[in-house]
């Protein structure tokens, strides 16, 4: 596998579908199996082979900052902080100007979980050398815009059948970006201008490079989908409940699917289930709790 590749790891948005709780914490942070989805991700990258990452930062970037000092990952990874958001292309623009235009480029979003292989994914990036840029996409119906012939991605903008989505996982050459602007601008309508001008951009099913038994993926940005990637990991170890704990009231019941962090504290007369309890989160409480984030500052419910 080559690692002649550089990382970029997205990670300035604002967190919008999670607030209140991304106003406290930026939501690469947020615990996933009590790991942060950034560690978690990291350390994916760092087992296949990726040693150079750099990822951008903007919002609530002191805790950012914060991380890096204080995880274990930290010491693998460089920032680039942005004073004003750059958007998706200009992010990927301003790492090049900064940091040459020597190595091709992965690009990750840092909401995303997936077992997707990095190495597979490169080597057909390298199998297609007139591609300017490759897109692992997938079968997700309600995201499904992009549309393909053969190994070509003609349009993002496609409407009917036959349509894949985007994974938020995908590679570039320094010449895809080389005439870029240099304003902030979204990834998407620049690559389709692209495409519309006759350049080739390729893609790639991710379904077909994942190494385990079930292809995985997850996109931590709705409560839903963070709910649903902490349950999954934990269905993966065979397991229904972590609980790493032991300041609950015998009051407490809990059912299901259910991540209680450590050092959480919990009492009332409480039935919880489907439920990710932050560590450090002291909840009294009486009734039942489904379907919700529960953290030192808010509890966020799926739908909320």
């Amino acid at each position: 596998m080559s690692t002649h590749c550089r990382c970029l790891i997205l990670a300035a948005g604002k967190g919008t579908r999670l607030l209140p709780l991304t106003k406290k914490v930026p939501k690469p942070l947020f615990p996933v199996l009590e790991m942060p989805a950034l560690d978690r991700l990291i350390m994916k990258l760092r087992s296949e082979g990726i040693n150079d990452i750099v990822i951008n930062c903007h919002h609530l970037a002191e805790k950012m900052t914060a991380w890096k000092k204080t995880s274990p990952w930290g010491r693998y990874v460089t920032f680039l902080e942005e004073e004003v958001l750059l958007d998706t292309g200009g992010a990927i623009k301003n790492l090049f100007e900064r940091l040459g235009y020597d190595k091709p480029l992965l690009v990750y979003n840092a909401d995303i979980i997936s077992n997707v292989s990095i190495g597979d994914l490169l080597a057909r990036f390298e199998e297609q050398p007139e591609s300017l840029a490759l897109f692992c996409l997938h079968d997700c119906p309600s995201y499904n815009k992009i549309r393909c012939e053969g190994a070509k991605i003609i349009s993002f903008k496609g409407h009917g059948q036959d349509l894949l989505a985007y994974t938020g996982i995908s590679l570039f050459r320094p010449e895809c970006f080389r005439t870029s602007p240099s304003d902030p601008f979204p990834l998407i309508p620049f690559i389709q201008e692209l495409i519309d001008q006759g350049t080739e951009i390729c893609a790639c099913r991710a379904e077909e490079i994942v190494h385990e038994e079930k292809w995985m993926w997850h996109d931590i940005g709705t409560p839903r989908g963070y709910l649903k990637a902490n349950f999954s990991l934990l269905a993966q170890k065979r397991k229904k409940r972590l609980i790493d704990t032991d300041l609950i009231s015998n009051t407490v019941t809990i059912g299901e699917h259910a991540i209680i962090g450590k050092n959480s504290r919990l009492s009332g007369n409480l039935f919880l289930e489907n439920v990710v309890v932050w560590p450090e989160t002291i909840l009294y409480m009486d009734g039942e709790l489904s379907d919700a984030i529960v953290t030192p500052f808010h509890i966020l419910k799926d739908g909320s």
